[in-house]
């Protein structure tokens, strides 16, 4: 590799230390009365938390209109110097295992270096310049217009003009202060600090054995790696649920309030990601209530609710005042239609019910292993290990242990409430993570029943290590062969380019607009709703909506009638992409001739300037 893509690779890692130190301060900051079991639960909890503070003071910034670098970076500053006593807290705790030399000690470090050996190819998978398809639909574009205009705005010609987005705050961060790249670190992070949580999680309420395992079951899954390389926001929903899961779990076993305020927080930070966590918070709500009323201690599941809604509301008012439907688009009938139409919000659950197995009995049955052999049929961006099949029986032997019997419980009813909705395979993530740990713990305990007892050497730390190697080796595997298809992640802006033309055949047109025009046009584009990323003026252009593709194609017989609906959105380039859907452009004639110049062209691509 050359010195400046040395520098690339450590200038972006730089960025996620940076935000991953932050997060951790300010979450130790707000935790400095919580004993936790372990180091490594601390940073997961701490980490965690500090991302959803992250999260809000950048909507608070961006409310108030002040989207500026400088500020940011002011700001972070002075939060920094109030998480002094975490720092001090962090240097004694340094210093302490410096003077015990624990850092001469072979085996952690051979234990680490290992590690780092290991996951180094899964290193480069975020690097790679954005082009997942809802990432540059929506994802990202939030976080661009945002900065573009220094405030969190209206979007209104974007698949959802609005939606929960503490995850995208963090996506407007990593724009502001460093790219879009930067974004998807942001998810790496996230997938970090989930997997370190599984270690921890396994190690408090079943064995260090158990978490090891547990971690690397997780990352086996090349979904996971695909999605923690990804700016999609559902590593981040699956942290929060995840954090907020192991919370509640520890408030259960020690009957101590702050877990349940720290579990509230958590799924808060949830419900402010996406919809589906409304189903975790509905849950342990009830949960909560059930609990309190057969303690007699009914101030905790009232507190648990209150500070969850609060910290979760935010952007389900901003959805009503915008929309007048508080979890639009979805509810219509119940909220009205006052941005979507009634056949957009149809459209939409069709789209979401077309994938899958179907919803009968027999699907239901079949359902684990179509998931393990059937994965296309659920829209799959990347599959999901196939160890989770593999794992049924021992967890079926494995129920009469109380926890891992919890915790089934919470991934059958999420799946149920899933395969009931839309089956679409990356929506399982939220509860992946904990089939992960209760297939960790039940392959523990069957193997402890057949071998341990019998073999002890099978105990030894060696084997553990080993075994945890060979399962997390499908991930590997991945990596390796996505470095291996795709190169080295581009460094250089000329290759970053070569590459996203290779990979998006319009991205030369929306490269030619932002040279000419910089941010002053507006593009209307026709079947390339994935495009909008890269347009740095405003884009239109969806399937849903008030720029929804019916009202422009269907005037293609009538090419008045198409220059007028595309001036009342007030587009000045008219794009249309051929490939996506059979369908012809319109006649050349005199009117097309003096209304409609053809400004860029190719084999999949038109792209005409709309003129007076």
């Amino acid at each position: 590799m050359e010195a400046e893509a040395i520098l690339f690779f450590i200038g972006h890692y730089a960025f996620l230390v940076g935000i991953g130190i932050l997060s951790y301060g300010i979450g130790r900051r707000l935790t400095q009365r919580i004993c936790f079991d372990s180091a490594t639960e601390q940073v997961a909890f701490c980490t965690t938390l500090g991302l959803g503070f992250l999260s809000y003071l950048i909507l608070l910034i961006g409310t108030l209109g002040l989207v500026h670098p400088w500020l940011i970076l002011a700001v972070m500053g002075v939060i920094f110097l109030l998480c002094a006593s975490a720092w001090i807290e962090l240097f004694r705790g340094v210093s302490s295992a410096y003077k015990k030399r624990v850092w001469l000690r072979w085996k952690p470090i051979i234990f680490i270096l290992l590690t780092i050996l290991v996951i180094f190819p899964v290193l480069f998978l975020p690097l790679y310049p954005p082009t997942a398809f809802d990432s540059t639909m929506y994802h990202l574009v939030y976080a661009k217009i945002y900065t573009q205009e220094n405030r969190i705005v209206f979007t209104p010609y974007l698949r959802y003009a609005v939606s929960p987005q503490t995850n995208e705050m963090l996506f407007t961060l990593a724009i502001r202060l460093c790219d879009g790249v930067a974004a998807h670190l942001i998810e790496f992070l996230m997938m970090g600090i989930l997997t370190t949580s599984l270690f921890a999680f396994g190690r408090r309420h079943f064995s260090q054995r158990t978490g090891i395992w547990a971690m690397a079951i997780f990352l086996s899954s090349p979904m996971v790696l695909w999605l923690g390389a990804s700016a999609y926001i559902d590593i981040g929903l699956a942290l929060f649920v995840t954090m907020g899961i192991y919370s509640f779990f520890n408030w259960v076993h020690l009957k101590e309030k702050r877990w349940l305020i720290l579990s509230a927080l958590f799924l808060g930070f949830a419900a402010g990601s996406k919809y589906s966590a409304l189903f975790f918070l509905i849950l342990f709500g009830l949960i909560a209530l059930y609990i309190g009323f057969k303690e007699r201690k009914l101030l905790q599941p009232f507190l648990f609710l209150l500070i969850a809604a609060a910290i979760a509301s935010p952007w389900y008012f901003r959805n009503w005042y915008y929309t007048g439907n508080p979890v639009f688009p979805f509810f219509g009938q119940i909220f009205g239609y006052e941005w979507w139409s009634p056949q957009d919000l149809q459209g939409q659950l069709n789209e979401m019910h077309s994938h899958g197995t179907g919803r009968s009995l027999q699907s239901l049955l079949l359902l684990p292993w179509n998931l393990a052999f059937n994965q296309p049929k659920f829209l799959m961006e990347a599959p999901f290990s196939q160890i989770y099949l593999f794992a049924l029986p021992f967890l079926f032997l494995s129920l009469r242990r109380s926890k891992i019997r919890e915790l089934f419980i919470l991934v059958f009813l999420y799946t149920l409430f899933w395969f009931s909705s839309a089956q679409v395979l990356r929506y399982l993530l939220p509860i992946i993570p904990l089939l992960s740990l209760i297939a960790s713990a039940s392959f523990e305990n069957c193997l402890e029943w057949l071998l341990f007892e019998k073999v002890p050497w099978m105990k030894r730390g060696v084997v553990t290590f080993v075994i945890a190697i060979i399962l997390f080796s499908f991930g590997w595997i991945y990596a390796v062969k996505k470095v291996q298809n795709e190169g080295y992640p581009p460094y250089a802006k000329e290759e970053q380019e070569a590459y996203l033309i290779q990979r998006l055949p319009s991205f030369p047109a929306y490269q030619y607009l932002n040279r000419k025009m910089g941010r002053n046009y507006s593009l209307y584009a026709l079947f390339d709703e994935n495009m909008a990323y890269f347009a740095d003026g405003i884009f239109m252009g969806d399937w849903f909506g008030p720029g929804r593709f019916e009202k422009i194609y269907s005037k293609f017989s009538n090419l008045k009638a198409l220059h007028q609906e595309l001036q009342s959105l007030g587009a000045n380039y008219f794009l249309i992409r051929r490939d996506r859907i059979p369908i012809e452009p319109p006649p050349e004639d005199v009117f097309s001739q003096s209304h409609f110049k053809l400004v860029y062209k190719n084999e999949l691509v038109l792209l005409f300037e709309v003129l007076d």
